[in-house]
């Protein structure tokens, strides 16, 4: 693994599990065995499976861990105590960060719906600035038979905003639209359906832009295209991110067409309402964004 990680960096997933562990045979014969699921894997991790009672020594991250018990029968590796904790269960899924470091345990059992936020959580890299808590709620809303596909926002081009602003001052919202990204799916069909987001929404213009478009876009009197459409990424979201190209995003413009915040992570509806208040109210000009969520949230 540390070998792989120097030549690309990914997310790790751990299956810990044992010979006699009934739940950890099921886990094989049908969540790793569904062909979307395995394909995920394989194409955004590097996937480890550790025999939680091995008496094999292992080197992780520069240290050797053994089974201490040499030759007894259902004794717990030390590697696995370090990784789990000493409430062993299993199966139990670990999960790993890019730089290899540990960032959740979830213990039991979870069929192919029920992983596929945490494996989406991971290869995204939402686990840098998201609650999985949080991610894994909006997820099952996102795609729970009960979606309204009716997000209940007027969306239009950033030629039409730009217009309007001229005749009515209003600040922009931008959304970079990438639907290759899960997370930006979840957010379209979660986070941008919230009541309160609609809300706080109403007080901008609303623009929505396909970032694998061919469309030519006029933007602060400049043209940008996507020479390969479906294929790379439009010029105009290298433009409004400052070239430093993420996704899930979103841009704030102000009234004078001048991007205020390049917003590259995903954001959940109690996120993006305070967002949307803390530039809609120009509260961004007295304080910043972390002292007025500690006050508008103590």
């Amino acid at each position: 693994m540390e070998v792989l990680q120097k030549k690309e960096k990914r997310p790790v997933i751990i299956d810990v599990y044992t010979d006699w562990c009934g739940w950890c045979k099921k886990l094989d014969a049908t969540t790793y065995a569904d062909p979307n699921i395995a394909s995920y894997i394989n194409r955004n991790f590097y996937a480890i499976k550790f025999n939680a009672e091995t008496h094999d020594s292992i080197v992780f991250q520069g240290k050797t861990y053994k089974n201490r018990v040499a030759g007894a029968n259902r004794s717990t590796h030390d590697l696995a105590t370090k990784l789990i904790g000493e409430n062993i269960s299993y199966p139990t899924t670990i999960y790993l960060n890019n730089e290899s470091q540990p960032t959740i345990v979830v213990p039991g059992y979870l069929d192919a719906n029920q992983v596929l936020p945490f494996l989406v959580y991971h290869a995204e890299q939402l686990n840098v600035n998201t609650n999985i808590n949080d991610f894994e709620d909006d997820f099952k809303k996102a795609f729970s038979d009960e979606h309204n596909d009716s997000t209940h926002i007027n969306w239009i081009s950033i030629e039409q905003a730009v217009a309007l602003q001229k005749k009515v001052p209003k600040k922009i919202f931008v959304h970079l639209k990438n639907s290759f990204f899960v997370s930006d799916r979840v957010m379209s069909q979660s986070t941008f359906e919230s009541a309160d987001v609609i809300k706080e929404l109403k007080n901008y213009y609303c623009v929505e832009i396909d970032v694998m478009s061919g469309d030519t876009i006029v933007f602060q009197n400049k043209t940008f295209i996507n020479p390969s459409p479906g294929k790379t990424i439009h010029q105009i979201a290298f433009g409004m991110l400052q070239n430093q190209v993420g996704f899930p995003s979103v841009v704030i413009i102000n009234e004078n067409e001048l991007i205020l915040a390049p917003i590259k992570q995903y954001l959940t509806g109690k996120h993006l309402e305070a967002l949307l208040s803390y530039f809609q109210k120009d509260i961004y000009l007295q304080k910043s964004f972390p002292d007025y969520i500690k006050e508008a949230y103590k």
